[in-house]
């Protein structure tokens, strides 16, 4: 099969929708790095499907002479959900292929290595069986917080003479709320073990030097000894998280293991990895970079990366746009090859939106000077070209103003259910708010879901930080310390979130306790079999504990409803991760195995409630939970989405509200760690001359609303106060008179 064979297998002539040249541009590369330049709505997850598709089926073509073995191509995405929707593209196409040509069915999709790269990562060290890699559990965000919080001794047995030149050191690391020099006191352990995740990982996401740091002495030293401490602990624990992941698979790639599988081995027909293909390179760390050009190191070198820099939005989670900004650059670095040779391809064809609103995005995004300064933006980019079927002369893009912030969500609401009173919006999930938080407070979501639900206006909002709030989990939290500190002896005394949090949960549970005898009846009867039997292990541990309860009323009713059921199994899965957590000292003793006290009190030991207080519930209440995300579901029907710009990145919506207009950029933590982490370069060679911190805090900020503005079809509306709009910050552009003379008010 040719590639144009495919092309009109997938997308017969006759029909109007076909790759267009540029598309076919990409398809059509035949070796090398390729440099895929993908602006919002561009269809670049098309062209990716379509390219895997070419590597597997083209043969006897100028392109490609031989199909490529699907094992030997390499595939990540950003997120699962991206990982899924790819797969399912390709088994759709691959359908379509086989009904046309049956001879092509033996070719089996399922060996691609396809998904995101920490997935990749896990999966290949445990096929290959990697002996840095054996017996180890890889821990989640909660479970790596835990770990450093009791294992590390900085947070174990803090010590003011030492400790305390370390933290006014790295004081950026704390907001002004947690902890400051000044403070007689040093940070409490929750807000400590916060500030040594952020660091731990970006020395190995930055591939940030350890000797350099320990050689150049003083508090960098002392960071190189924790962090020496915290791999020493992993590796006796048995235990990774996700940062170090990376590092372990980069180690496996240049073992003698890893060679093969990257390069292959003809005594045995291993083909190795022939081609790399990257979706969203744009928010790529260093380690990663390093990772996907190990990976492509055969030449001819065939890495193809699609990502977007003006879309860049995770430096907060270590991601660095200037992998992206400087791909040329790195292949130089670490292949040897001239940035010359590296391959560019503008995808510029803008299919979402309505033609004002992709004005509107290529002059924003190009308005400020700091995007033009070097490294700033991949140089010579092309302005997008609206290509999309939505056309007429209404206002597509608009302003939304008010006196105040109640007043202009009064506005919003009134807007949103006249769309679809009047037919325009077809429903109220096509009309998405966008805010940079959405938590329901009063200078955040709050106004807007009152203003809605005012209106009978039902509100989608599952990153309002309300998990913790519900009758359902609180409770059954309260019911496990109802079982096991049934007097509560063990509660923390010092007034702060922790206390205030069991508060609720002891609460919540008593409620439910007297509407419910069956649920009061088992706690009493197990606080008597405990004070029964002092200083005895018992018959259940923590996790069936939680089984009994959900076996139970209320618990059982409300597995019956969709939402409490999800919020529910969350509850179970933190349980087990708490209880999964090794022992410091004891490497026999299970955190799940529960002993009665010894005083025939009715509960568990008081060193077992104290951790589960100050490590399970310390966590809960420090950190917060989002509600868990149907990724299938982007709004349900019937309900107003309201979401952050992050959460709406590869998303798109008919009507697009915007809020928060008039916020200055802010230069975050992330920004002083990089520039402090710079220098102590891991590959002095791929180092990057770094914009200053304000510079790159305007940028981010710019990013993240060009992502927001680009997420519209059919029209675009910025909101805020008069006072917000007067400003001129950057979500309004360079300065205050430049959106009045681009975007009238509605």
């Amino acid at each position: 099969m040719t590639l144009a064979e495919l092309i009109d297998v997938l997308f017969p002539p006759t029909q109007p929708i076909r790759p267009t040249p540029e598309q076919e541009d990409i398809l059509r590369h035949q070796q090398g790095p390729g440099w895929v330049l993908a602006g919002p709505g561009s269809g670049k997850t098309e062209v990716l499907t379509i390219l895997v598709l070419r590597l597997l089926y083209v043969e006897n073509d100028p392109v490609q002479a031989k199909r490529v073995l699907p094992e030997s191509i390499f595939v990540t995405t950003f997120t699962e959900k991206a990982a899924r929707n790819l797969e399912d593209r390709i088994s759709q196409y691959r359908s379509i292929i086989v009904g046309q040509r049956p001879e092509l069915a033996s070719i089996d999709i399922s060996k691609l290595r396809l998904g995101t790269l920490h997935g990749l990562c896990n999966d290949l060290l445990q096929e290959h069986r990697s002996p840095n890699y054996q017996n180890v559990r890889l821990m989640d965000e909660m479970e790596s917080s835990m770990f450093i919080y009791e294992q590390l001794s900085i947070i174990k047995k803090p010590n003011e003479t030492t400790d305390r030149p370390f933290w006014t050191h790295f004081s950026y690391l704390f907001s002004p709320r947690e902890w400051q020099p000044v403070r007689p006191y040093l940070p409490n352990k929750w807000h400590a073990t916060a500030a040594l995740t952020k660091l731990f990982n970006r020395i190995v996401e930055d591939r940030v030097s350890v000797a350099a740091m320990q050689a150049a002495g003083g508090q960098w030293a002392r960071l190189a000894e924790l962090y020496a401490e915290y791999c020493s602990k992993l590796q006796t624990e048995h235990r990774c998280d996700f940062s170090h992941l990376q590092l372990r698979f980069l180690e496996f790639l240049h073992g003698p293991i890893g060679q093969r599988f990257r390069d292959g081995d003809a005594s045995d027909g291993t083909p190795g990895i022939q081609w790399v293909l990257v979706d969203e390179y744009q928010d790529t760390n260093l380690i990663q970079e390093e990772i996907y050009l190990t990976l492509a190191k055969r030449s001819p070198f065939n890495l193809i990366v699609v990502g977007d820099d003006d879309q860049a939005l995770y430096r907060f989670r270590g991601g660095s746009v200037e992998c992206m900004v400087t791909f040329d650059q790195a292949c130089h670095a670490y292949l040897g090859i001239p940035g010359t040779s590296v391959s560019r391809y503008p995808l510029v064809a803008n299919f979402r939106s309505h033609p004002k609103i992709v004005t509107f995005c290529n002059d924003y995004v190009t308005s400020f000077g700091s995007m033009a300064q070097p490294g700033a933006r991949v140089p010579n980019k092309p302005a997008l070209a609206p290509k999309s079927s939505i056309s007429g002369g209404y206002p597509a893009v608009g302003q939304l103003r008010a006196t105040s912030m109640p007043a202009l969500a009064n506005r919003f609401a009134e807007t949103v259910q006249d769309l679809v009173k009047n037919g325009v919006a077809q429903d109220f999930s096509q009309c998405c708010l966008l805010l940079k938080s959405t938590k329901e407070t009063p200078y955040n979501a709050q106004p807007y879901v009152t203003a809605l639900r005012a209106r009978g206006i039902p509100v989608y909002n599952p990153r309002s930080k309300a998990f913790l709030e519900q009758e359902e989990v609180l409770g059954l939290l309260g019911a496990l310390l109802a079982l096991t500190d049934p007097q509560g002896q063990h509660v923390p005394l010092k007034p702060d979130e922790l206390a205030q949090m069991v508060a609720d949960c002891r609460s919540t549970y008593l409620q439910l306790a007297a509407a419910h005898p069956g649920l009061l009846q088992y706690v009493q009867a197990a606080n008597a079999n405990l004070a029964g039997k002092p200083n005895t292990y018992l018959s259940a541990n923590l996790q069936e504990l939680v089984y009994y309860l959900l076996a139970l009323p209320p618990f059982d009713g409300w597995a019956q409803d969709p939402v409490r059921r999800v919020r529910l199994a969350r509850i179970t899965a933190l349980v087990e991760s708490f209880a999964a957590m090794p022992v410091p000292g004891r490497p026999n003793v299970s955190r799940g195995f529960l002993k009665s006290s010894p005083d025939a009190t009715g509960e568990v030991v008081g060193a077992w409630s104290s951790s589960f207080y100050h490590l399970f519930f310390g966590y809960l209440s420090r950190v917060g939970l989002d509600e868990d995300e149907d990724e299938d579901i982007i709004a349900p029907l019937g309900m107003v989405p309201i979401m952050t710009m992050h959460q709406a990145k590869g998303l798109q919506f008919p009507f697009v509200f915007v809020g928060h207009i008039g916020e200055a950029p802010s230069v975050s933590v992330s920004h002083l760690l990089e520039t402090q982490l710079a220098q102590f370069p891991g590959n002095p060679s791929r180092s990057f001359n770094r914009l200053p911190e304000d510079i790159r805090a305007e940028l981010d900020l710019i990013r993240q609303y060009y992502v927001a503005y680009s997420r519209a079809q059919w029209a675009l509306i910025l909101m805020g106060t008069n006072q917000q709009f007067s400003k001129g910050r950057v979500p309004c552009g360079p300065n205050a008179a430049w959106l009045p003379s681009k975007v009238l008010p509605l």
